[in-house]
């Protein structure tokens, strides 16, 4: 992974779905971690703190409204954006429970990396080391 791109987890139970997803993120200059349920999205989320998640709805076990509000009411993951992305699911309890923003799973390339890109928020600068005098 590169450390100057910013880091997106997609946690969604359907593989062709992550496999797009990674293949739009990684081609949009993003480092992706992928999940395919909620408790293996919840471990490297708090793991690796991504710039970023994408949420599936339907999941078996653990559906995605309640992973993002376990993510919000965490206080390592709070800040952490959420774009829930499905196919079935309802809007306002994906936005009750905390999510940043709700699309359907037909979105177009460049609407998807356009709302990730508007939710990350910036990386503090990197101190940098002061040269020998």
């Amino acid at each position: 992974m590169n450390p100057n791109q910013p880091t997106i987890l997609v946690v969604d139970d359907e593989d062709e779905v992550r496999e797009m997803m990674r293949r739009i993120l990684r081609f949009s200059a993003f480092n992706v971690l992928e999940a395919r349920e909620a408790d293996e999205g919840l471990a490297l989320a708090l793991k690796h703190k991504p710039d970023l998640i994408t949420l599936d709805i339907m999941m078996p076990g653990r559906d995605g409204i309640r992973l993002c509000g376990e993510l919000k009411s965490n206080e390592l993951t709070k800040d952490i954006p959420v774009v829930v992305v499905t196919v079935a699911g309802s809007r306002t309890k994906a936005m009750e429970a905390g999510a940043d923003y709700y699309m359907n799973k037909l979105f177009s390339i460049d609407e998807f990396v356009r709302v990730v890109r508007g939710l990350i928020k910036p990386r503090p600068a990197a101190p940098q080391a002061e040269s020998p005098v």
